[in-house]
């Protein structure tokens, strides 16, 4: 019955989704109602409360030009190693010709003061810059010198900027590092660090949507004459790009490794090792193109293998809107399964990881599939909101049409975010009830999203970037008596950022498995410290960390409520934090 009713919305949607496309004006800038009763709702948006005033532009001025579709990003990072989350808010501005751009604004860097609130330290930041059309952020320590970097994905062209020593200010090292050379025409979206081989250093995949410039746009209408964006059928896939990591640059090894050997139109990426041989694999969600998974063959070379292991297509067999990539051990499996966001009329996508390098797709019965048919979702992160053990999920959702009413019964170009409950027993439940919602229930056009506990109180918050709009900051409300535990990571024969670590602990006699990483989601990092939700057990029994080098460490009866911070063959030790 499940795959019946959902094989008959996948219809509907992919008619209502062919070329022809459509939209009008696009409506002033949404501000989240400051007003409402705020007591039971599981998030608060804290956006202005916080001192963050920033409004996204993707360009939009009723030309329809195709990748306005795309932006923005965001990112929580901890830029000058004091224990406290900042945030990165990636800025567009007009989609015109680089050429014919004199004032486009600037991406915003916030610096957190440790009580709630964040000081704008853009100015003299060496962001504040015109970085062309702005789309997604990675972020990752690639000199090994203890302070996180960043690259910037953007059309035309990208950026890469050193840390300079956690003073606030970033060095543009793009060209010396050797990433200054267009690939295609420059399309990028989202990009990713991961150390592929295991050398301790961070390589890097970026991925590219279609090989398209502003003269390729035409005039797309709907069946009701009104003009909107086109559908991305009418533009090819690109190829992607994978560089390794010498060490004082970046070397394109995207023909030899593989990876330039098949195109799609790449809109996400995560590093993940799905098969557990210790070697980091890479999945990437595409647009309307077969998903690919990248096997890591352990000697520089990658096998495309996600139809063999079952994560390619939907359930139907039917190819998807790849939007954004979440993955965790939401099952207690000791394995990470992946989540995949999709177009409205298609189904968000759970694919179970059963082992031996195969994935089940459990989207109907998980429950994740029907409550998502309406919403066009873009960021996600599995976040144990509730601190229960059990990894939920957070959905940021906005459709890519302003009409979006038209092409399918019940959607809108602004909507709210989706919460979804993991119940433990391979279900997950959708929060629905407005005194839960509360905020994430005012609707924008959402993108990027990213994790972190910025205020360090045990309880992961949200950050949502949306177009033409203030993003906002979701404060976890929950209140209740769940314990916890987090651990940030520093490799010493691994990659400094100790990136890959995987922590398995037991606690309260339940196993729980998670992986240290920053870049996933859609265009957007996420805090990289691992989680776990201890429910109320008071104790963890064991620890054991298998760090990418292949060092494993193994602890006892370790105290929860606590950060940690675990270096690789030194043990771990109450993490420090400068100021309050």
């Amino acid at each position: 019955m499940w795959r019946c009713l959902i094989s008959l919305l996948i219809a509907v949607g992919v008619l209502l989704l062919l070329p022809g496309c459509s939209q009008k004006k696009q409506a002033a800038p949404t501000t989240p109602d400051a007003s409402p009763d705020h007591s039971s709702a599981l998030f608060e948006d804290v956006t202005s409360r916080a001192g963050i005033h920033f409004i996204h532009n993707n360009g939009a001025q009723g030309s329809f030009r195709f990748a306005e579709f795309s932006s923005a990003g965001c990112s929580f990072l901890d830029y000058d190693n004091d224990g406290w989350l900042d945030i990165l808010l990636i800025q567009s501005g007009s989609s015109k010709p680089a050429a014919a751009v004199t004032d486009r604004p600037h991406c915003a860097l916030y610096h957190n003061n440790h009580d709630g609130t964040f000081t704008d330290v853009t100015a003299g930041s060496g962001l504040d810059r015109d970085l062309g059309y702005a789309q997604g952020v990675a972020v990752g320590d690639i000199d090994n010198d203890g302070y996180d970097d960043l690259f910037i994905t953007s059309y035309g062209r990208n950026y890469l900027f050193q840390n300079e020593a956690g003073t606030g200010k970033y060095k543009d090292i793009t060209a010396e590092w050797g990433l200054d050379k267009p690939h295609s025409t420059g399309y990028a979206t989202s990009a990713a660090f991961g150390d592929y081989d295991n050398d301790g250093k961070l390589d890097l995949y970026i991925c590219y949507y279609a090989p398209w410039t502003q003269s390729d746009d035409k005039p797309c209408f709907n069946e009701k004459k009104l003009q909107d964006y086109c559908s991305p059928e009418l533009f090819p896939p690109d190829t992607h790009q994978l560089f390794h990591n010498e060490g004082s640059h970046f070397s394109d090894v995207s023909e030899k490794s593989g990876i330039s050997k098949v195109q799609g139109r790449g809109l996400a990426v995560a590093f993940l090792d799905y098969d557990g041989d210790g070697k980091q694999d890479i999945y990437v969600a595409n647009d309307i193109t077969p998903n690919m998974l990248w096997h890591n063959n352990g000697d520089g070379t990658f096998t495309e293998a996600a139809r063999k292991a079952g994560c390619a297509y939907s359930e139907e067999g039917a190819l998807m809107a790849g939007m954004g990539i979440a993955s965790a051990d939401y099952n207690h499996s000791g394995r990470e399964s992946l989540f995949v966001t999709n177009f409205s009329g298609m189904p968000n996508t759970l694919f179970t990881n059963r082992g031996n390098g195969l994935f089940q797709n459990d989207s109907a019965v998980s429950g994740l599939a029907l409550p998502h048919m309406k919403f066009l979702a873009f960021g996600c992160g599995f976040i144990d909101y509730d601190a229960d053990g059990w990894p939920d999920l957070f959905v940021n959702n906005g459709s890519v049409y302003v009409h979006a009413e038209t092409r399918l019964d019940g959607a809108e170009y602004k909507e709210r975010k989706q919460i979804f409950h993991n119940e433990g027993n391979g279900q997950f439940k959708e929060i629905i009830e407005d005194s839960l919602l509360g905020d994430m229930a005012v609707p924008m056009v959402g993108r990027g999203l990213a994790v972190g506990d910025y205020d360090n109180d045990g309880r992961q918050d949200v950050l949502c970037s949306n177009q033409n709009g203030p993003p906002q900051l979701f404060h976890n409300q929950n209140r209740n008596k769940n314990h916890w535990i987090s651990f940030n990571t520093i490799g010493t024969k691994s990659n400094r950022d100790g990136l890959h670590a995987r922590f398995e602990i037991t606690s309260g006699g339940i196993v729980q498995t998670a992986v240290t990483r920053s870049g996933y989601s859609y265009l957007s990092a996420s805090d990289r410290r691992v989680y776990f939700g201890l429910g109320q057990s008071a104790k963890i029994e064991k620890l054991k960390i298998r760090w990418p080098s292949g060092t494993e460490e193994t602890f006892q009866n370790v105290q929860p409520d606590r950060f940690y911070l675990a270096t690789e063959g030194k043990g771990i030790a109450i993490a420090p934090s400068k100021g309050k």
